[in-house]
């Protein structure tokens, strides 16, 4: 046997760092203690006496490093050292209810039958969780002690994806030198002190570093971390460092997750006075379309109130009255003076063409009045 296990050992420590964000003395270290050693050191000094590493050994360390995310058992046997793929959706049951967890842009989301689960990519961001009102009731996710352990499985989840992460951003991205200085994973750059353009907080280089470029103060996204504040005159306080941050407690929200068709006000005159253009058939009547005053009263009643010098006084709106019939909804309709929009109002009665208006109501401007632009 030769030192070459010995090699993929200390590879192994390397990368076993990167996922896991930690020192690498401190990897090393974790390492070698699986391997019945106290420190490595004491496993290094082994080796220059004739211990190696055997492949039982590299399987056993492979496999930890593998459930950090950072390489697959396959690759550490073959030695090769390649990116992982981001982890593939898998499905799972607890406490008799199905569930499938996946993630998207960083969040992890575990779904069920009738509700969501969302636990945002930022460390200390409240985790969301939505009930579809028709399960609001007999929902699982009411039970603090099933949202506790489905927590828990996302919370592993979530460690392979900032695994991920750890593994194709630099080292010195998630984890600052002894000066704290921290590279940005995105845009480059090395700083100590780092600016969030969000909240106009100042950050360290191992408090940014550790919570994955996320800022620790209002949980914006790493493209509004910078080297410069926003503001250099008034550059922000220092968010504090807290020894012992943890995620705020879940939100829970109950929501209509359908397709939902409001009848409000906005909606119901919206339908309206495109049904009153379906039934305008000259340019006039089209502009008292638009112009009509339309309420919705008490959920029940559309109240129309047209101008009497656009619309026909014994016009029925009959594509109107088809539609708020549609709606369950009576009709009131009634004629007002309104601010005319252009001089001789009777011009729009003339023709449907609103080109053929607009060329009659210029040639009138100008040879009975002013047109300015």
């Amino acid at each position: 046997m030769t030192d070459h296990n010995m090699k993929k050992l200390k590879t192994l420590g390397k990368r076993y760092a990167r996922a896991t964000a930690m020192a690498h003395t401190e990897a090393l270290n974790l390492l070698a203690a699986e391997l019945g050693f106290a420190h490595w050191k004491a496993l290094t000094d082994a080796s220059k006496e004739g211990w190696l590493p055997s492949d039982e050994d590299l399987a056993k360390t492979g496999e930890i490093v593998r459930q950090a995310g950072a390489r697959t058992e396959t690759a550490v046997s073959q030695g090769e050292f390649t990116c992982i793929d981001d982890p593939a959706p898998e499905e799972g049951e607890l406490s008799s209810h199905k569930y499938r967890i996946g993630d998207h842009l960083g969040d992890v989301v575990v779904s069920g039958e009738g509700w969501d689960l969302r636990i945002p990519e930022a460390p200390y961001k409240a985790p969301i969780a939505e009930i579809d009102e028709r399960h609001a009731e007999s929902s699982p996710i009411k039970d603090p002690s099933f949202l506790a352990e489905l927590l828990n499985i996302a919370k592993a989840r979530r460690t392979r994806i900032r695994a991920k992460i750890a593994v194709d951003w630099p080292r010195r991205s998630t984890k600052a030198n002894l000066d704290g200085v921290a590279r940005h994973p995105l845009g480059g750059g090395e700083a100590s002190t780092w600016y969030c353009h969000s909240c106009d907080a100042q950050i360290s280089g191992p408090q940014v570093a550790e919570n994955f470029w996320h800022c620790p103060n209002c949980g914006t996204h790493p493209l509004n971390i910078r080297a410069v504040p926003f503001d250099e005159e008034n550059p922000g306080e220092p968010v504090p460092t807290l020894g012992t941050a943890q995620r705020e407690n879940p939100e829970i929200r109950i929501v209509e997750p359908r397709l939902t068709l409001h009848l409000n006000e906005e909606t119901v005159s919206l339908l309206i006075r495109c049904a009153l253009l379906e039934d305008a058939a000259s340019v006039n009547e089209r502009l008292g379309a638009m112009r009509a005053e339309i309420s919705l009263i008490d959920g029940e009643e559309v109240w129309i109130t047209f101008d009497e010098m656009l619309w026909p006084e014994n016009k029925e709106p009959t594509s109107a009255l088809a539609v708020a019939k549609k709606l369950g909804l009576d009709v009131e309709q009634e004629l007002s003076l309104f601010t005319e929009p252009f001089a001789w109002p009777d011009l729009g009665s003339m023709t449907s063409k609103t080109a053929d208006f607009a060329t009659t109501l210029i040639d009138a401007y100008e040879a009975h009045g002013v047109i300015k632009r």
